[in-house]
């Protein structure tokens, strides 16, 4: 009897022991945790997700679900885990402190922000190495104290990056002291905050500060960027006719390693990347530009789309058939060759352009609408033609690139070395890119004398935007003046439609030097594009030999008969086609055929579809045990459930034994 009361004693122990497990311990602790841990506002955006964290009413700092994550990566040593913030996601008044090396990556739209009015601490303070990617970091609505609340402070030993993200309406959008680890800010988009874009306080001598391929916009102190010791803050773009050395202190940067236009802006970050190139290009683009190098290499890609870089100082305006690209090199990068593809199918009327005779199709490299323009120095006039020599007069010293059309693909291909220009060591800091053509492009400007004596003026276009009409000037130097010898000439092109023009000058003198040049008005009247001038030489009459007789009749003073001649004048005798005969003693610019090209008008051209993010936006989840919602591990104690199996075996064996020796002893 007294056996059986004890197996009743152990049986309910046993009970209460697994009761408690259940309750104390998801099961699907039960499993080995992995490096993908999920954050939340509430319990149902978690559910269906493994690892989840939510917050909890409650506004502490243990209730908040990022810092959970945080403490589980920590305790479950799970270094460098990606922890995805499910937007939109708030922590509340306490800042996330970051010490365990993790990546914060956003997911959606990334929002992320805060829903408490108190703001005396920055959102987070991260101490280890530490990425955030992919996040819309914004304060919240700040009351106590004002201004707004720093978002990111950054004070660790290790490597911090801030990629792809956009962060506005803080205080000071990042704070950085006491750190001896680098910090590189990319790619990003910061503005609209109250005081400055990035705020250095930093002044270990082993730390270094990379701002690089930002939009750094509209934050309300006009010094935006304060810099303290090994900083570079090139190749940035910092608002429209703001240059770097206005808008920072004490950052090593140059104004000739400026953006010239905004980086296309994405949902969270701008569209810039660091490509790195191996000998094939890559099965995918990035918005219509791919690179290559037999050598392993990197390049940073700037995607402007429609914004043209420098459009205040370039002397030319183009019709753009893809979007403008910056490229250049990182530093100490020195590749003896580079290639890049450039799409032009941005439209049909695009792709029939390009493909046209006149351009593509005439089989000269200098004419393939491949553009690009030197900010720094100035070899190029305005955007050339980089299969052409740059045509301003420091620059067309040197060659073009090797630039190629590829039909199938619709990509124009250029060989960037050190051969030519734009090439990579001169160029390579500073360079706009772009598949397009010149607006009003003047491109077979000619003239000749025709045989009965008038000048033929001749040029076409290759695309004609709110172009109204060219007016023709002559003068008798170089310097002029000038004055227009007929009517304006009505344009008959069209974007992307070329055209051919003649106009014939029957005002010339023989023997004579002219000079001509050719303007194409704007819609208002005003001057769009100047080309020329082309000195002639026109010709002299050839000699004719007179005839013996007297061409005219012999004159008597005072006539002796009658007041009429008796005899008939020998008619005047015109010397016969006096000015056909002739060699041209100077003529320039032999011209093209004459030959009027016809071309089909063409549609408007559409604006791009934006380009899908290079960074996947799917993330992949876990699939062991769905459904199960995670909350904070107290400890990193061993299993508790194995713990109690063994536990209950041992109880079961001690009380058999107790049992044996009771029953033998009732005996």
């Amino acid at each position: 009897m007294k056996a059986s009361k004890f197996w009743v004693l152990i049986f309910f122990i046993i009970l209460l022991l697994l009761a408690f497990s259940d309750e104390k311990q998801p099961s699907v602790l039960a499993q080995s945790p992995d490096s993908e841990i999920y954050v939340a506002n509430n319990q149902s955006q978690c559910s269906g997700i493994s690892q989840c964290f939510f917050n909890n009413d409650p506004d502490k700092i243990e209730s908040i679900a990022l810092a959970k994550a945080i403490d589980f990566a920590k305790e479950n040593n799970l270094e460098n885990a990606n922890i995805h913030i499910l937007s939109p996601y708030s922590i509340q008044t306490d800042q996330i402190i970051i010490d365990y090396p993790v990546n914060i990556i956003g997911e959606n739209d990334g929002w992320l922000s805060t829903t408490s009015g108190t703001c005396d601490q920055p959102m987070f303070l991260v101490q280890a190495e530490v990425n955030f990617q992919n996040l819309h970091i914004t304060d919240g609505s700040c009351s106590n104290p004002k201004p707004s609340r720093d978002l990111i402070h950054v004070e660790s030993d290790a490597e911090v990056r801030i990629e792809n993200s956009t962060l506005e309406n803080g205080k000071n959008a990042i704070v950085h002291k006491t750190s001896t680890g680098k910090l590189v800010v990319q790619f990003c988009e910061i503005k609209n905050n109250d005081q400055h874009a990035l705020l250095s306080e930093n002044t270990e001598a082993t730390s270094e500060l990379v701002l690089i391929a930002n939009n750094i916009i509209d934050n309300q102190d006009d010094v935006q960027v304060v810099c303290s010791t090994n900083t570079s803050a090139d190749h940035n773009f910092w608002g429209d006719n703001f240059l770097p050395l206005q808008a920072r202190q004490a950052c090593d940067v140059h104004d000739s390693k400026i953006l010239g236009a905004r980086i296309h802006t994405l949902q969270t970050g701008v569209a810039a990347a660091l490509l790195t190139l191996n000998a094939t290009y890559p099965s995918s683009d990035f918005y219509g530009l791919s690179a290559r190098s037999d050598e392993q290499t990197q390049l940073y890609v700037i995607n402007h789309q429609t914004s043209m870089p420098f459009a205040d100082s370039s002397a030319r305006n183009v019709t753009a058939c893809g979007n403008y690209f910056d490229i250049f090199l990182p530093k100490y990068v020195e590749p003896q060759q580079i290639s890049l593809r450039l799409t032009y199918d941005k439209s049909e009327a695009c792709t029939q352009a390009v493909q046209t005779m006149s351009v593509c199709g005439s089989g000269q490299p200098k004419t393939f609408p491949l553009m690009w323009y030197d900010p720094k120095t100035g070899v190029t006039d305005g955007w050339d033609y980089a299969g052409n020599s740059p045509q301003s007069e420091a620059g067309n010293i040197f060659g073009g690139q090797q630039v190629v059309c590829d039909y199938d693909a619709k990509e124009i291909e250029i060989f960037l070395d050190n051969d030519g220009r734009p090439n990579l060591l001169n160029d390579l800091e500073y360079t706009p890119i772009v598949v397009g053509f010149e607006v009003s492009a003047i491109y077979g400007f000619s003239v000749n004398e025709n045989s009965f004596g008038t000048v033929s003026v001749n040029w076409s276009t290759r695309s004609e935007v709110n172009t109204s009409g060219f007016r023709v000037l002559r003068a008798t130097t170089e310097e002029g003046p000038w004055e227009q010898i007929s009517t304006t000439v009505a344009a008959a092109g069209a974007e992307l439609q070329s055209h051919s023009y003649q106009l014939n000058d029957d005002s010339i003198n023989p023997a004579s030097v002219y000079y001509y040049k050719i303007e194409a008005l704007f819609e208002d009247g005003s001057l769009q594009q100047s080309i020329g001038p082309i000195q002639i030489n026109t010709i002299s009459p050839t000699s004719t030999v007179r005839p013996t007789s007297t061409p005219y009749p012999t004159r008597t003073l005072r006539p002796t008969s009658t007041p009429v001649p008796t005899r008939t004048p020998t008619p005047f005798n015109t010397a016969t086609n006096s000015f056909r005969t002739f060699t041209p003693t100077f003529v320039t610019n032999t011209p093209k055929s004459t030959t009027i090209v016809q071309v089909t008008d063409t549609p408007t051209l559409v604006e791009f579809e934006k380009p899908t993010s290079i960074r996947p936006t799917e993330t992949i989840r876990p699939t062991s045990k769905p459904g199960n919602i995670l909350e904070k591990k107290k400890d990193a104690n061993p299993d508790l459930n194995s713990l109690l199996v063994w536990g209950s075996i041992l109880v079961v064996g001690v009380g058999t034994v107790i049992a044996i020796y009771l029953s033998k002893k009732s005996r």
